[in-house]
């Protein structure tokens, strides 16, 4: 395929997301993309039509439950293939934090007294809490991968140091929901496994702004949140098949059998399963769109796509970065763009993050404000959790013009 070298053409992906068509849409520039990101309009009019047409038991003897179960199927595949995995190592829950639990019970079996669980300081509750509660439940010690006190930077040596035969499971972010920053996965893995322990990745914050590739993951386990990469409100886990068969079924006891099933704790809304299809839809519309026809699988085309997007995102929050020197304020994290995300969180030197936060407002600009449940790696850091941080985060859809109106908001909120 063309190297990834031409525009990111914003103007047609704004037209691919029908809020920019309403009067909201006109006025205000979203930068509170890390907390759900606007669902595309395949997304939305997939969604529409099965509420209108379909929205009654799926897989049914009737034309309408036929074509409810069809889409529905049409939704778990398009996830499968964009992921590059097979469609009987996903299971779709309500939320990723819902399907960390239900993973977390799914692991008891696994776990003895003088077991250790290592969860990263650095990650959102959601992949911590539930590893803690479950390391409780079956006399497990439950230790935690540290930040660094100055930078909520994770050190690679500091996991190695916690690591021994002991340790079964291994939990760490892709990427900070406060950082930004990019953690080493691949190396976080190789070590794990060296000592036989699983891993299991949240891939929450990174995936809304590169799209994951899981056919070559050496990953035991998987989760991000589609509310946050345009489509519906759904929580996605990939689970590797050996690790699937070790785990405790969380179904009902006649699906056991039915791998897809064994961590279907509870059904999920089937519309939002049948709008997912759109994603991949979407993603070909753009592909189509910037490089022409393609016969590559969903999965490459996602990757290339991302690949361009991630550019275009990088571009427009160094030039935040850039001004944010001159504002008077604290980034946490690292001030370049170097191996994170367009994701910035930063600390007022003098007024709240929460006053900032309803003075962009007042300028038609959204973000975000709170601690976002990274709960422990702020108090890490020390930032009062009452107010937390401001944070300002990109999508795909995010312009140059937003972004110089951002920084004029910001020169004038502080």
């Amino acid at each position: 395929m063309t190297q990834v070298s031409i525009p990111f053409d914003v103007t047609f992906a704004r037209s691919q997301f029908p809020f920019f068509e309403t009067d909201s849409g006109k006025d205000w520039a979203l930068f509170d993309n890390a907390g759900g990101t606007l669902p595309c309009r395949q997304v939305v009019d997939r969604l529409h039509r099965f509420y209108v047409q379909n929205k009654v038991q799926p897989y049914g003897h009737s034309a309408v439950g036929v074509s409810a179960g069809q889409q529905m199927d049409d939704g778990r595949q398009t996830i499968a293939d964009l992921l590059g995995i097979p469609l009987e190592t996903l299971t779709f829950g309500p939320s990723t934090t819902q399907n960390v639990n239900t993973l977390s019970f799914a692991c008891a079996g696994l776990l003895n007294p003088g077991d250790d669980i290592i969860v990263s300081e650095q990650d959102h509750e959601a992949n911590i809490g539930g590893w803690e509660r479950i390391a409780r439940q079956t006399g497990a010690d439950f230790r935690l991968w540290p930040v660094d006190s100055d930078t909520g930077e994770l050190h690679l040596e500091d996991l190695e140091r916690l690591l021994s035969s002991r340790t079964k499971i291994v939990c760490v972010t892709q990427s900070s929901n406060i950082l930004g920053t990019l953690n080493p996965i691949d190396e976080i893995i190789q070590v794990s496994h060296h000592v036989g322990a699983r891993v299991i990745i949240d891939g929450v914050s990174f995936a809304p702004h590169r799209w994951p590739d899981l056919s070559t993951s050496l990953a035991d386990a998987y989760l991000f949140s589609t509310y946050k990469t345009f489509g519906t409100h759904m929580g996605i886990l990939y689970v590797a098949s050996d690790f699937l068969d070790d785990l405790t079924p969380q179904c009902h006891f006649f699906n056991e059998s039915h791998p897809g099933s064994r961590l279907d704790a509870a059904g999920p809304d089937h519309a939002a399963i049948a709008a997912l299809a759109g994603l991949g839809a979407f993603l070909r519309t753009l592909h189509h769109h910037h490089f022409g026809e393609s016969d590559a699988s969903l999965n490459a085309l996602a990757s290339h796509m991302s690949a361009l997007t991630h550019r275009h995102e990088t571009k427009l929050c160094s030039v935040l970065l850039k001004a944010l020197e001159s504002i008077p304020c604290r980034v946490i994290g690292r001030i370049g763009t170097e191996d994170r995300e367009a994701n910035i969180a930063l600390l007022p030197h003098e007024k709240t993050a929460e006053s900032v936060s309803v003075a962009l407002a007042e300028h038609h600009i959204a973000a975000g404000q709170g601690h976002f449940y990274a709960h422990r790696l702020l108090s890490k850091l020390g930032v009062p959790l009452d107010d937390g941080v401001l944070r300002l985060s990109f999508a795909l859809y995010n312009t140059e013009g937003e972004t110089r109106r951002l920084i004029s908001a910001l020169e004038q909120s502080f």
